[in-house]
């Protein structure tokens, strides 16, 4: 019982340190969005710019797919200090591109629809720390979820509607903290299995990705709610 007892402590502290890795990681990534959008936001012409030319956007947000594809395909053969540039370097194209926030949204409404997001994902983690059913079934559901909410804002998007724009956003809200609790929990199993094996560095880094995707778009998708 006592070997069960030490196998037990090991494990748990296995995944602590994992998810601590995890969450720092995901905290440089934040503050460095922060720190471009805000900078991007102290320089009218070239907020103007990426607010207005359409093709300077659409640039940003091809090269930031093609480092997260990047990242997610080839993370178990990078070292881990290369897939943390890469991370870094997509939190700063998504400072660039979340800059123009600032044209339409008051610094008072960001600021506190910032913490918002930070509690609600804060509680969300802890749900998918602490719970013990297996939600691994739950993943391909939530994907199938993600796919048809996605289809569904391009609608809305090509048919505008104030009502149904606010039903995405709290829709999109509940999806998104319902992926960070299924996020949390994988990367515990994920700590698991994978202590002292090749690659780990980079699923740290992986992780980090995930969580930090999810806390972006409850950001934005409150945002928008709450302006309304």
């Amino acid at each position: 019982m006592q070997q069960t007892a030490t196998m037990s402590a090991g494990s748990q502290i296995r995944i602590n340190r994992f998810l601590a890795g995890v969450y720092f990681v995901m905290a440089l990534g934040m503050v460095v969005t922060a720190l471009v959008s805000t900078w991007v936001a102290s320089n009218k012409e070239l907020l103007l710019r990426i607010a207005t030319d359409p093709w300077l956007a659409f640039g940003l947000f091809i090269l930031q797919m093609i480092l997260v594809v990047a990242l997610s395909a080839a993370v178990m053969r990078l070292s881990p200090a290369v897939a943390l540039l890469i991370f870094l370097l997509y939190s700063a194209l998504t400072g660039l591109t979340i800059s123009t926030i600032f044209i339409y949204y008051s610094q008072s409404l960001i600021a506190s629809t910032f913490w918002l997001t930070a509690g609600m994902f804060f509680l969300s983690s802890l749900v998918g720390f602490f719970i013990k059913k297996d939600l691994g079934g739950a993943g391909l559901f939530l994907l199938m979820l993600l796919l048809g909410w996605t289809f569904s804002w391009f609608l809305v998007w090509i048919f505008p509607s104030p009502m149904m724009s606010q039903a995405m956003n709290i829709t999109g809200i509940a999806l998104f903290a319902a992926l960070t609790v299924w996020d949390t929990q994988r990367l515990k199993l994920m700590a698991q299995q994978m202590e002292g094996k090749q690659g780990y560095g980079g699923l740290v880094v992986l992780g980090a990705l995930s969580l930090y995707l999810n806390f972006i778009n409850m950001f934005l998708l409150l945002l928008r709610a709450r302006s309304r």
